[in-house]
C-alpha cells in the first residue's frame, strides 16, 4: 500500500512540475519585448492533455515509476524521455495542424524547465517520502563490499532499509564478488522461490552494462554482452574534444577573477615566492607536458619533508599506498585550503586551452609513476588527462593508488558525455560543500 501511495505522489508531483514549467515558460515569454504580443490564455496550455500523457507514458516506459534507480541514472532517463517527448509533441502539433494555437517558444522553454526541475523535485520528494517511511523497501545484501552496502542502505533516493531480524526482505542484492558460480546459483534459486525481487551485481564490474548491448543466443539459452572501449572511438574522441573547447570558452571568463584573487593572495603571503608550480606530467600517448598548479608549498619544502619523515616514519608507508601524505608539512595554510577545495588545480585551464588536458579525465600521472601503471599504461595514456576525474568524486575516502588506476580504467572504457556532466557537477558540489576534495 505504501509503495502504491508513493507512486501516486510521484505522478502527481510530475504533473505539478509540468504545470509549473509551463507557467514559468509563459512568464518568460511575456517578459520578451517582441512585435507580436503573446495573447494565448494560460488555461489553453495547462489543459493541453497530450503533453501530460506523452511525458508520463515515456516516464513509465523508462521504468521511472517501477524501478529504484540511482539519482544520476534516473536523471539521464528523465532527460532522455523529455527530449523524446518534445519531438513527439511538436510532431503532434504539426500533424493536427494545431501549432498556431500555441507558442512554440513557450512549449520549447517549458521542456527545458522540465529537464531541470523534474530531477530536482524527485530528489526532494523521494527524500521526504523516505523520512515519512513511504519510500522504504526492506532489502537483504549477499556479499562483503562495505562501500556498496553503505551506498544501498544510506541512500534515501534508493529507499532501501535493513529488515529487522524477524522480517523478510522484499528485495535481495546478490554481489557475485568473492563467490563461486555454484554458490551464486543456489542463492538465486533459493531466493526466487520466495518471489522476491533479485538484484544481481555481476562479477566483472569493469564495464558499464547500461551502455552495452545485450542479446540472446536462443538455441543455447545464453546471453551475449557486447563491450567496447568507448574512448577508442574516433567520433567520441572528437565529441570529447569539442565539449572541452566549448566548456573552456564558457568558464574561462568566470575563472579569470578567481585566478587573479588567488594569485594576489599567494603573493601577499610570500612575496619572494612564485605563484605557479609547474611540473612535468605524463600526457596523452606518454608525451610529457608542463602541468600548472597554484603553488601550495613552502620554498624549503624538501628540508621540511626530510625532517618530518625522520620523526614520522609511518608517513612513508602511507605514501607508498596512497601517493600522498596524511599531514604534509610542506603545505602552507593557504595551500591547504586550496588543496581541500581543489582550487590549486585551476591554472590547468591553460593546459586545456593548449590542448594538453581535458576538463574531465584521468588525473595526470607523475613521471615516476609510469612504471607503476605499466600494465594499464596503453589504455590510461590513450586519452588526455583531466583537471578533475571520476576518482576524485568516487565517494571513497583515501583512494589507494591501485584503486585510482582501476577507476581511471573504468572511466576510459565506459566514457560518455553524461558521465562527464555528472563528474563536473559532483566536482562543483565537492568544492562547495565538502571538506577535502581529492
Amino acid at each position: 500500500m505504501k509503495s502504491i501511495l508513493a507512486k501516486i505522489i510521484f505522478i502527481l508531483s510530475d504533473i505539478l512540475i509540468i504545470l509549473a514549467s509551463l507557467f514559468l515558460a509563459l512568464l518568460l515569454r511575456e517578459s520578451f519585448n517582441t512585435p507580436i504580443p503573446h495573447t494565448i490564455p494560460y488555461v489553453q496550455y495547462f489543459s493541453f492533455y497530450p503533453l501530460y500523457i506523452i511525458i508520463l507514458s515515456l516516464f513509465a516506459y523508462e521504468g521511472i515509476y517501477t524501478y529504484r534507480y540511482d539519482f544520476w541514472h534516473e536523471s539521464r532517463l528523465i532527460i532522455k524521455a523529455i527530449a523524446f517527448s518534445a519531438i513527439l509533441i511538436f510532431a503532434y502539433l504539426a500533424m493536427t495542424k494545431s501549432i498556431e494555437n500555441y507558442s512554440r517558444l513557450v512549449i520549447g522553454i517549458s521542456f527545458i524547465f522540465m529537464a531541470i526541475l523534474i530531477p530536482l523535485s524527485k530528489n526532494i520528494v523521494k527524500k521526504l517520502l523516505y523520512h515519512a517511511k513511504l519510500w522504504q523497501k526492506k532489502a537483504k545484501i549477499y556479499g562483503s563490499d562495505p562501500f556498496l552496502t553503505c551506498e544501498i542502505y544510506k541512500n534515501p533516493y534508493l529507499g532501501y532499509i535493513k529488515p529487522k531480524p524477524h522480517e523478510e526482505p522484499d528485495t535481495v542484492f546478490i554481489n557475485s564478488k568473492n563467490s563461486d558460480a555454484k554458490s551464486l546459483q543456489q542463492i538465486i534459486s533459493s531466493e526466487m522461490k520466495h518471489k522476491r525481487e533479485i538484484v544481481f551485481v555481476p562479477l566483472m564490474n569493469e564495464y558499464d552494462l547500461t551502455h552495452s548491448h545485450i542479446y540472446e543466443l536462443s538455441n543455447t539459452r545464453t546471453n551475449l554482452i557486447v563491450f567496447s572501449n568507448r574512448l577508442k572511438s574516433k567520433s567520441r574522441l572528437i565529441l570529447k574534444s569539442v565539449s572541452d573547447f566549448c566548456l573552456s570558452l564558457l568558464v574561462f571568463p568566470f575563472l579569470l577573477p578567481i585566478l587573479g584573487i588567488i594569485a594576489l593572495r599567494i603573493k601577499q603571503i610570500e612575496p619572494q615566492s612564485s605563484i605557479i608550480f609547474a611540473q612535468e606530467r605524463l600526457g596523452k600517448y606518454g608525451e610529457t607536458f608542463i602541468c600548472y598548479k597554484f603553488r601550495t608549498m613552502y620554498e624549503n619544502s624538501d628540508e621540511l619533508l626530510a625532517a618530518y619523515l625522520k620523526e614520522n616514519p609511518d608517513e612513508d608507508t602511507y605514501y607508498k599506498k596512497y601517493h600522498k601524505y596524511k599531514n604534509d608539512p610542506r603545505v602552507t595554510k593557504l595551500g591547504n585550503i586550496l588543496r581541500k577545495t581543489s582550487l590549486d588545480e585551476l591554472p590547468q585551464i591553460f593546459n586545456v586551452i593548449k590542448n594538453e588536458m581535458s576538463f574531465i579525465g584521468p588525473r595526470p600521472y607523475m613521471l615516476e609513476e609510469e612504471d607503476k601503471i605499466i600494465n594499464e599504461r596503453e589504455t590510461i595514456l590513450s586519452v588526455k588527462p583531466g583537471i578533475t576525474g571520476l576518482w576524485q568524486v568516487s565517494g571513497r575516502n583515501d583512494v589507494d593508488f591501485q584503486s585510482r588506476i582501476d577507476i581511471d580504467m573504468w572511466y576510459i572504457r565506459n566514457w560518455n558525455l553524461w558521465m562527464d556532466l555528472v563528474i563536473l557537477i559532483k566536482t562543483i558540489k565537492t568544492v562547495l560543500f565538502r571538506d577535502g576534495a581529492r
